[in-house]
């Protein structure tokens, strides 16, 4: 009987279908949104020494709007062509200068996205009641780098890991920060969110921060190594903690593209990324298989290699990990997908969550 109605649900599906194909005229339709905008915050309280914690915010935006705005034009550097050609001066390497050429400035155009919020109250307060200030900073300079990790699951598989460190010099950046360097998270302790923006409801969050996680030793072919070999499986070995999850990347450092040329002949040392328990019981180790290279590299030089293990707290994990496992977005029905997500948040959308890493530098021999 079950499946004689799922087989009337199909047929009918299916002749809907070839009607709306058949001798009908279509006209794109305006589809207009109407709805009461609410807050979407992106915050990572990161444990990293010399790596901020930050707060992006914006509002939802409506179907017809622009995604982001012109701002202003930003001069980057000038290119010298006085000498008739390309000169030696190193800025050089990025400009095209021939005998007829001018001298003349590299400009960019400065963009930021449309929904963003720049007057909100942003405040992050500990366990005891330590309340920080978190300020809108129009353009980040007061530091060189931010990290921002990210993933992207889908059906509980992990597609990639992506690392992304943005040189605060060259990209803009628009998030609230604590600019009085006094808010200094600490591990396994809990923290919350307070978003105030007039016009919008008020945003609140929490999370506890993970603990802080630490390599123990790389092991390969049963010894303790400060080189592993490429093809060859290697053990990372972890302090157990009393909770948390953690994920674990690998990365070759390659070096100067422009003056290193053996960087184009390397080949292997990399493998999936993978989520690892980081409890306190025998499973503190786990056996890492590189992708293998087939290829011949006998003469290339042993690189740098970095192994880092990032905990996360439950939000991040939720979020980032496992947040789209049995979800899927269907426009007639009234599923959480199709409204956007909040994790570690009330009140609006977006995600609360913190991260923490160890690293460990190691060589890598062909």
């Amino acid at each position: 009987m079950i499946f004689k109605k799922i087989y009337q649900n199909i047929v009918v599906a299916s002749i809907i279908f070839l009607l709306s194909c058949i001798g009908i005229e279509r006209d794109w339709e305006e589809i207009e949104s109407n709805y009461d905008h609410v807050l979407s915050v992106f915050g990572i309280l990161n444990l990293d020494p010399g790596i901020p914690s930050f707060i992006g915010l914006y509002r939802t935006t409506d179907l017809d709007e622009v995604s982001q705005n012109f701002v202003s034009v930003d001069t980057l550097y000038y290119c010298d062509c006085t000498n008739g050609g390309n000169n030696e001066k190193e800025e050089d390497d990025r400009c095209w200068c021939d005998e007829e050429s001018e001298s003349y400035w590299i400009v960019d155009s400065i963009y930021e996205p449309a929904a963003i919020i720049k007057n909100a109250s942003v405040m992050v307060s500990d366990e005891l009641g330590n309340s920080h200030e978190f300020t809108f900073v129009e353009k980040i300079t007061n530091i060189d780098t931010i990290n921002i990790d990210t993933t992207f699951t889908i059906y509980g598989y992990t597609i990639d890991w992506d690392t992304t460190i943005f040189d605060t010099n060259n990209i803009r950046l628009n998030f609230y920060l604590d600019t009085t360097g006094t808010f200094i998270p600490q591990p396994e302790t809990y923290y919350s969110l307070s978003v105030i923006s007039p016009g919008f409801e008020s945003l609140t969050g929490e999370l506890i921060t993970p603990p802080i996680p630490n390599f123990d030793s790389i092991t390969q072919r049963g010894e303790v190594v400060d080189t592993i070999f490429v093809n060859e499986p290697f053990d990372i070995h972890w302090t157990p903690q009393q909770g948390g999850k953690g994920m674990v990347t690998g990365e070759v450092i390659l070096g100067d593209w422009w003056n290193d040329t053996t960087n184009e002949d390397w080949c292997g040392g990399y493998f999936d990324p993978f989520i690892v328990d980081l409890y306190d019981n025998d499973q503190n180790s786990y056996s890492v298989y590189p992708w293998l290279c087939l290829e011949e590299n006998d003469n290339v030089a042993s690189k740098d290699y970095v192994l880092r293990l990032t905990a996360m707290d439950d939000n991040y994990f939720e979020y980032f990990i496992t947040g789209e496992e049995g979800e899927y977005s269907n426009a007639f029905l009234n599923y959480p997908t199709t409204k956007g997500r909040s994790v570690g948040v009330q009140g609006g959308l977006g995600l609360f969550g913190s991260i923490a890493s160890d690293w460990v530098l190691l060589k890598i021999s062909p």
